[in-house]
Order: structure tokens, then sequence, then C-alpha cells
């Protein structure tokens, strides 16, 4: 009796256990992820360079082996060994941005739904709408704000006010937060993901977090329309369920900027990390130039991006389906919800397992009491009476007859 007690409580002890552990990961994942996105130090950052030694790029983001990326002239590399702060990466292939994916099941599914679905008039098509916040806030620029870090807010929240702004005039409520989410350090994802949460219960088309990078000037200066403009960079988590969804999003957008403004974006960085792009198959990071450009022009080139993005996403195929609703899984507000529930019942279930294999002795006792368990149940589901049951109902019937056979 007190073994079966102790192996109940070691149960209801494992059920707790390895339901935090399941809730602690789902919460704590993001924060491990971005832990290599802590604060940008003046002066310290990685190039990365291809086998012959030539510059492919640079980034104060920390690079790590398996890090990919697609520079201006849509060249795909990817890291294969980082030493210090310099990375090596190989050639993999030139490719075509956004070329169609073979079709799985859940596309498939969600396909022969949007068709089944009736279309909507012009009068009920819904409007368009863009999130847009910064996880790093305090992100400023030297020329412009004098200093290249300011507490709460910096000059980067300036430069998503020009994406808002030209955003609306085109058309498009754009759902803003201006919370700086500060300090600037491994932990603002974590904070600024309660700001995703709120922004995808508006059902965004698309969510935009705004940072700049914090290299040499020159790295992020290109010509566009014969003019030096300050360059935008595309990053894209690999961590994260959506990291195809996100991609191919951030690889149409640059499509649209090398047709629209050929130069405007410089790459796209696939980089360790989640940045909270797990939230939605369409969201994406943005870096609008360095804490050495100029902030004024970062903000004109904002103009430029604000116009990429609105042809790609309203003005294409591919930005049509992108802008699409979501389904209600990991990749809307709801999402982070249902998988810890689904997490929960997976780890009652294991526990409940544990618990029968303690009880009963080992594998083969655990598989028996089982099937017990459930050709009874089965029994009473069918209206086979228990065996109590029969013992009542003949001491009736005897009772009725004058009592037993044989008194």
């Amino acid at each position: 009796m007190k073994s079966r007690f102790f192996s109940l409580k070691l149960a209801l002890v494992m059920v707790l256990a390895i339901s935090l552990l399941f809730f602690s990961a789902l919460n704590e994942r993001v924060v491990a992820d971005d832990i290599f996105d802590g604060e940008h130090q003046s002066g310290q950052f990685y190039t990365m360079v291809d086998d012959d030694g030539d510059v492919i790029m640079r980034t104060a983001r920390q690079i790590t082996v398996g890090d990919e990326y697609i520079n201006t002239d849509n060249n795909y590399y990817r890291v294969t060994s980082v030493k210090e702060q310099r990375a090596v990466a190989e050639l993999v292939r030139k490719v075509t941005l956004a070329e169609p994916s073979q079709e799985g099941i859940i596309e498939r599914v969600d396909r022969l739904l949007r068709i089944a679905l009736p279309v909507q008039s012009q009068d009920e098509q819904k409007s368009k709408k863009i999130a847009i916040y910064s996880s790093h806030g305090a992100e400023s620029y030297i020329e412009g704000d004098g200093v290249e870090s300011k507490d709460p807010g910096g000059g980067i929240i300036d430069v998503a006010d020009s994406l808002q702004k030209n955003l609306e005039e085109k058309g498009i409520e754009v759902i803003r937060s201006k919370e700086p989410h500060t300090p600037h350090d491994a932990g603002a994802y974590g904070r600024s993901r309660r700001t995703v949460e709120e922004a995808l219960k508006e059902q965004p088309d698309a969510i935009i977090d705004v940072h700049r990078d914090a290299v040499p000037e020159e790295e992020y200066i290109g010509e566009v329309e014969g003019k030096e403009r300050v360059q935008v960079q595309l990053v894209v988590g690999r961590q994260n369920q959506n990291r195809a969804n996100n991609q191919k999003f951030a690889e149409g957008v640059k499509k649209q900027a090398d047709e629209t403004y050929p130069g405007l974006i410089k790459g796209i960085f696939m980089a360790r990390g989640s940045y909270n792009q797990d939230m939605s198959p369409r969201a994406m990071l943005i870096e609008v130039g360095s804490h050495t450009n100029d902030k004024d022009q970062a903000e004109e080139s904002m103009a430029l991006f604000s116009e990429v993005v609105n042809d790609f996403i309203y003005g294409t195929a591919e930005g049509d389906q992108a802008a699409s609703p979501a389904p209600t899984t990991s990749d809307g507000a709801g999402g982070t919800a249902l998988r810890a529930v689904l997490w929960l019942v997976v780890g009652i279930v294991a526990a409940v397992a544990l618990y029968l294999l303690i009880s009963t002795g080992g594998y083969q006792q655990m598989k028996q009491k089982l099937k017990d368990f459930r050709n009874k149940e089965m029994s009473n589901f069918l209206g086979a009476p228990r065996d109590d049951e029969e013992d009542t109902s003949k001491a009736d019937e005897d009772k009725q007859n004058g009592g037993p056979e044989g008194s």
C-alpha cells in the first residue's frame, strides 16, 4: 500500500515537472535563440567573406556556422566556419527569388479552402494593414541624433515614423507601437513579443520590426536611381517554424525592390535566432543603415521601401497570397497558447504512462492492465452488465423463485 501511494506521489510530481518543463521551454526558447543578438557595440562587427577572401557583407549581428546570406546580386551563400569575428561562406548557387516551392499537404488544404470560400465583394474586402514596431527602440544615428543609442527612444523610432507615414499615404492602415523595449539587450525580444501578440490581434498583412545595424557607414551606402542612398537589409530568423514562409516573404520583397529600386535592398541575412518571427509567416526584420549613416537619408529610404512593400503585398499575386489570412495555428496570435496546450497534453500523457509503468511493475503488466481496462469500459459502453450487476440480478431471481437451488 505504501509502495503504491509513493508511486502515485511520484507520478504527480512528474506531471507537474514535465508540464513546467514544456511551458518553460516554450516561453524561453525565443530568449535562448535571440541571446546572440544582444547589444551592438560600436566598432565590433562580423565580416563574412567567400573562399577567396573577398568581403560579402559586414554586420553587428553574430554570425554562426549555418547562417545564410543572399547578396545584392542574389548569390546564395552559406557560412561554413567562423573564427573570432571572421566568417567564411561558400557560394551555394545563384537564386531566383521567391520561386514557387513544392506544395505540401497544409498548403494544398489551404488553397482548396480558399477556392471553396465565397469571393468577397469589393465593399467587403478587408482593409490593408501593416504592423510596425522596434525591438531595439534605443538605436540611434550619430549623424542626426548625436549619439548611437538614446534611452528610452532613439532615432530608429523616427525612421519607423517615416515608414508609417509613407505607408499611410498609400492608403494602408498602420498598427504602430512606439514602445522602445529598452534596455537594448538579449531580453528585448522577449519584451517585444508582447507587442507582437497585441498587433497580431488586428490581423495585419505583415509585421515589420525596424532596426539599424552597427557597422562602418559605407556598408549601407549604395546607388539607387543614380543617387547615393542608405540601403536596407532584411533579416530572417533561422530558429523558427515559419522560417520558410518568412524567407519567401523577404525574397518577394527583395524581388520587387530589384525591379522598382535596384540596389535599395542590399541583401537577406538568414541568421541564427527567432526574432519573434515564429509568431507570423509574414514577419520581417529590417536593418535601415547603420549608426554611422545619416538619419535623414535613412528616413528618405523608407519612402522608397514603403512603395516596394505596398507594390509587392497589394500588387502581385505572390504578395496577395502572403496577405491572405493566416490559419489559426502557431502563425497567429493564439498559436502560442495552442502549442502550450498541446505540449501540456503530451506532458500529461507521458506522466500517466510513467505512473502506470511504475505502479504495475513493468511494461507487460501495464499493457495487460490497459487491455483489461479497455475491455471492461467497452463492455460497459455496449451495455453488457458488470460482474456486480450480474450477481445482484441473480440474487433477485433466486429470491423470486424461493431461494437458490438446493436450499
